[in-house]
């Protein structure tokens, strides 16, 4: 007689629902490595932006009574440009060493949640854990580092995932059919047998 297997569990599976967290905080990762990456622009316009601001906000009052407000948020983005003109080397440079280190960060929270709650992402799918170091390849590599590879790479290996688990669960729930319907069988070939017993042993009584 065919053991009761219908009480097992369902294999595991991913979903999209499950992967969204890590998915968003790897697009965080690779939006702060493009700013970064782009920092010799984003720098100097983020200065004039703050500049402005503050002149407008806090010291509104201050800047009016001297030189009105909106000639002091002219000298902030003036100030702005001439600093992203001369500074550009420098702040180029300093924009790429934080691409790289946020590039690195990101790869190695990723990779952390990813091992602590998702292991078998790597475990189960070949040629992910290379796709996933591909991944940190190009985060570290400068301009071409402004591409959202880690988010990409992310999005790959979830849906190589989850699509293998949408084979696994079909083929679960067809041998748990299979042995529903042989526990049904069987049941009804004892019952059977069981009838065609009654009278033989009537008679011998």
């Amino acid at each position: 007689m065919p053991q009761n297997k219908n009480n097992q569990k369902p294999p595991k599976t991913m979903t999209w629902v499950k992967a969204l967290p890590v998915l968003i905080i790897a697009l965080i990762f690779d939006a702060l490595r493009c700013f970064f990456e782009m920092f010799w622009f984003f720098g100097p316009a983020l200065a004039g932006a703050i500049c402005t601001i503050t002149v407008k906000g806090v010291l509104s009052t201050w800047t009016a009574g001297l030189f009105g407000a909106k000639t002091a948020a002219l000298a902030c983005g003036s100030g702005a440009t001439i600093v992203g003109y001369f500074g550009a080397p420098v702040i180029g440079v300093f924009g790429v060493v934080m691409a790289i280190a946020v590039g690195l960060a990101g790869w190695l929270t990723i990779g952390f949640i990813l091992m602590m709650t998702n292991a078998r992402i790597f475990k189960e799918n070949e040629g992910h854990a290379l796709w996933f170091a591909f991944s940190l390849l190009i985060s570290e590599v400068p301009i071409i580092g402004a591409v959202p590879g880690l988010t990409g790479i992310t999005i790959k290996m979830y849906s190589t995932q989850i699509k293998k688990d949408k084979v696994l669960i079909k083929k679960w729930e067809k041998e748990q059919a299979e042995l529903r319907r042989q526990e049904r069988d069987q049941k009804i070939a004892n019952l059977v047998q069981q009838r065609t017993a009654e009278p033989a042993q009537a008679e011998i009584y």
